[in-house]
């Protein structure tokens, strides 16, 4: 008899050779048992075949993937959701690194929307397409895509996502905890510290201005405008001097700008033209190096004296506040004093010697009748009063109750230094 399509019963005597089907037979004993498994496989392998054939039902297959396709996207589109509305309250109103963070990961163009795209877009994704040619209710893919399939895409999927978020959510943790030194919390702290002691500063608040003036190159240029406005200047006009700023300028040697301030001597002087250059710092400088610095600025500025200022507190200790080397003068500023409009009492000293030096220096090549020793016993004798002047400092600052008596040997050192000066520049001018 030979199977139909219609055929409800068919008999059949086989001779069974095959090595693997005996032995999964020998497995069993009673003969009937035997039989009924080598009916249950004969089905199986029937059903496999039908399985692996490409004959399948295209209106079939097309429904099937329709459904699944509207499913995946309506589970996408739940996924999303679910996952935009559980981080809402993380991401909403910000613009900071956290924001962007999982902008960059959920957002419709982000990594996720990406992934998710290019594999379940209905058109290009590589799924659909990969299910357009292989398909069916029964087939690997198919299986595979069950959701109730352990091992299935979509457990994979769920499993991976929930991996990504989770490590998504500690980054998030990390950039809001304060432990972690550059997380971003850690850093906006730090930004809003920083702000704030800018605003400190800029009121006006002294330890905020102590703290930027720590910073050197700035600080260096407002020490160097506040001495010449505040007194510089007025120094050099109270003796008919032409005062000028120069820091940042070029001078005589070819783009060179050493030397800070300069005074032009007046017609009175008995020296007009000559230059006096002062060189400013408000850092630590070794004295070779200020020595050096010095020699340079008055080649720079064609000047014949050079004083150099130090910010008090920074001076060499082989300098203190006030130094004469050679035709140079080393001396201190104190900060609080030209804030305050006290006297300078050093820089003051010093160019006014400077200024008696320069004359006697044109002098010097022009009449050699002029009685050198005279005047060199002069400005030393107004060294000798400026190392006076630093002894009188140091006693005012510590001897409060006896501040009339220092305020008159003031004034009677400054009268003397006064005479000598001009003593001095009634020898030049005979």
């Amino acid at each position: 008899m030979i199977a139909t399509a219609t055929t409800t019963e068919f008999e059949a005597h086989l001779l069974i050779t095959d090595a693997n089907v005996l032995k999964y037979l020998s497995q069993f004993t009673d003969e009937m048992v035997q039989q009924e498994k080598l009916l249950e496989a004969l089905r199986i392998g029937v059903t496999a075949i039908q399985s692996a054939s490409p004959t399948l039902d295209t209106g079939f297959v097309e429904n099937r993937f329709g459904d699944l396709e509207l499913q995946l996207k309506e589970y996408l589109g739940e996924f999303q959701k679910d996952i935009q509305d559980g981080l809402e309250r993380y991401l909403q109103d910000g613009s900071g690194v956290l924001p962007k963070k999982l902008d960059d990961l959920f957002g419709d163009s982000g990594q996720l929307g990406r992934v998710f795209s290019g594999f379940f877009d209905p058109e290009s994704g590589k799924l659909s397409r990969l299910m357009e040619s292989h398909v069916g209710p029964e087939s690997p893919i198919g299986r595979t895509l069950n959701p109730s399939n352990k091992h299935g895409v979509v457990a994979i999927l769920e499993s991976r996502v929930k991996e990504l978020v989770q490590e998504q959510l500690e980054d998030v943790t990390r950039e809001l905890s304060l432990d972690t030194q550059d997380s971003a919390m850690s850093r906006l702290q730090q930004m809003l510290t920083e702000s704030f002691g800018k605003l400190n500063r800029a009121l006006g608040q002294k330890e905020g201005t102590d703290e930027e003036a720590k910073k050197g190159h700035v600080k260096g240029i407002r020490f160097e405008k506040e001495l010449y406005h505040e007194f510089f200047a007025d120094l050099c006009i109270g003796f008919d001097d032409e005062p000028a700023l120069v820091r940042g300028i070029s001078g005589h040697l070819d783009g060179n700008k050493t030397g800070d301030l300069m005074s032009t001597l007046g017609e009175s002087t008995g020296a007009p033209g000559a230059n006096i250059v002062v060189e400013v710092k408000d850092r630590e400088v070794k004295l070779k190096d200020a020595r050096a610095e010095l020699q340079e600025a008055k080649l720079n500025r064609k000047a014949a004296v050079g004083i150099f200022v130090f910010a008090e507190g920074t001076e060499p200790a082989e300098v203190g506040d006030f130094r004469r080397i050679g035709d140079d003068f080393f001396c201190t500023v104190s900060k609080d004093d030209l804030a305050e409009g006290r006297p300078l009492l050093y820089l003051d000293t010093a160019y006014r010697i400077a200024r008696a030096m320069a004359v006697a220096a044109q002098r010097k090549e022009s009449a050699s009748e002029v009685d050198l020793s005279k005047i060199e016993n002069h400005v030393e004798a107004l060294g000798q009063w400026a190392a006076r002047l630093t002894e009188m400092a140091k006693k005012a600052k510590t001897i409060r109750n006896n501040g009339q008596f220092i305020e008159d040997l003031a004034h009677e050192m400054k009268v003397d230094i006064d005479e000598r000066i001009q003593s001095v520049l009634n020898e030049l001018r005979e």
